[in-house]
């Protein structure tokens, strides 16, 4: 049976007085100011509390509820769309299965769920919110749905269980903390994420990390405190890397109160000869924190519509294509076999203005956030 408007904010604000941890109180007295402006009414079912709109339900509240949770996709009737604030905090349940009708989760909604091991995401999100899995400590396995494009910040913050994370080939964005302090020991990055923001992966427990050549800036922290890397590769030869070596990729296993517990293990860097890799591994600070450098090649490979070799297809790329073509339409000289691999898009063993054409084309792609390689974009 539904209850009334007043009944419903009565209940929930008598909840809010006895619940003690001042997060909670925080988080569930947001949810009842909601509630009693815009709801049209609510119930308590199996322990859950449901909030009643014209056309939809919401999820607000289930810090009573223990053990696994599984929220159903209607109402009498209505969807279950949304997810309010906080709306999973206690740390009683441990397993939670939401709908592919809800198309919204929110902020805080796991978070401090000490004992909660599993949960299955609505399959078309698009946005993992921050904090929403802040200090579930005992998560174990999560698989994000691969609609979702952009992680806010802390929102695995402290899932020190969490060992492994599969980031969706749609991900363009992750915010700062997002996986700070979990316990991951491998990560891939889909060629979407151009960025690795402060502090993202700190405290995780990789032993090798492979940064790949479509991540064009690494900030300060973002894998301090990893004290079990050994290996360490950057394929992207113009990859900012913000602050010292020593900063980014340094630090070693330190308690609850700051101090040393375990020395950070030597890491080996390995990327291409004149990268900014090679030089901030070899300054003074990186050599004493432990950090060497191992040139992958004695120059970096060939890349197709890339004649700077600067790591990066744009119109400077096509520019020098054209210049090309100017040279060899005199029919003096022949492209070596170094050219023809930069700037042969068509393949047709010539360099010319089609080939040019087709770098701006691709270009245009990729500043549209576009993902394919030059390869697989003109499947060649």
């Amino acid at each position: 049976m539904k209850k009334s408007r007043m009944y419903a904010f009565l209940t929930a604000a008598s909840l809010t007085v006895c619940l003690a941890p001042t997060v909670f109180e925080d988080i569930h007295a947001n949810a009842v100011y909601y509630a009693w402006t815009e709801a049209e009414d609510s119930d308590y079912i199996d322990d859950i509390r449901y909030d009643f709109f014209s056309d939809h339900v919401v999820v607000s509240y289930c810090g009573d509820k223990s053990g696994d949770v599984v929220i159903p996709s209607e109402i009498e009737g209505l969807p279950v769309t949304e997810i309010f604030d906080g709306a999973f905090y206690s740390d009683k349940i441990t397993s939670i299965v939401l709908p592919d009708s809800v198309h919204e989760i929110s902020e805080n909604m796991c978070a401090n769920c000490i004992n909660l091991r599993s949960i299955k995401l609505p399959a078309n999100i698009t946005y993992i919110p921050e904090f929403a899995f802040d200090g579930c400590i005992s998560l174990e396995k999560i698989d994000i749905p691969s609609e979702v494009t952009h992680i806010g910040r802390c929102a695995f913050y402290g899932c020190s269980s969490l060992k492994e994370v599969k980031l969706p080939e749609k991900l363009e964005t992750l915010d700062n903390s997002c996986f700070a302090d979990c316990g991951l020991e491998s990560i891939d990055f889909p060629k979407g994420v151009t960025e690795i923001p402060l502090r993202s992966f700190t405290g995780n427990r990789f032993k090798e990390l492979t940064i790949p050549e479509n991540v064009k800036k690494i900030d300060v922290w973002a894998f301090f405190e990893c004290y079990k890397l050994e290996k360490l590769t950057v394929l992207n030869p113009q990859c900012e890397i913000d602050s010292r070596l020593d900063f980014v990729f340094g630090g070693g296993h330190r308690d609850e109160n700051g101090d040393l517990i375990e020395e950070r293990v030597p890491c080996t860097c390995y990327g291409y000869k004149g990268s900014t890799l090679e030089k901030l591994a070899n300054e003074s600070t990186a050599k004493n924190a432990g950090f060497s450098f191992v040139a992958l090649d004695e120059e970096k490979p060939p890349k197709l519509g890339d004649p700077t070799g600067d790591g990066i297809i744009d119109a400077v790329d096509a520019s020098k294509v054209l210049k090309s073509y100017a040279v060899f339409s005199t029919g003096t000289e022949s492209p070596a076999e170094q050219e023809l691999a930069t700037s042969d898009i068509t393949k047709d063993g010539l360099i010319d203005a089609v080939d040019a054409s087709k770098i701006l084309k691709y270009y245009a792609y990729t500043s549209t956030k576009g993902t394919k390689s030059l390869e697989e974009f003109f499947e060649v």
